[in-house]
């Protein structure tokens, strides 16, 4: 068992946390280790609107829900 800071880290590793890990051992530690949350970035909730106006016009231009 490898340990860091007194936290366990585990013995697999996805992708996605090696390519934190690469890219940014702090970024690894916090986001893997300490498992802190980071605040999503403003444009998030842009996209999801858009991404969400968009899914209505195609149900309803393609009458998805039968009506």
């Amino acid at each position: 068992m490898v340990t860091i800071d007194g936290e366990e880290v585990p013995q697999h590793i996805s992708y996605s946390s090696l390519t934190d890990y690469l890219n940014c051992g702090w970024l690894y530690y916090l986001s893997r280790v300490k498992q802190l949350k980071e605040t999503p970035a403003w444009w998030l909730y842009g996209g999801v609107a858009v991404h969400q106006a968009t899914e209505n016009w195609d149900k309803d231009e393609w009458n998805i829900n039968g009506r």
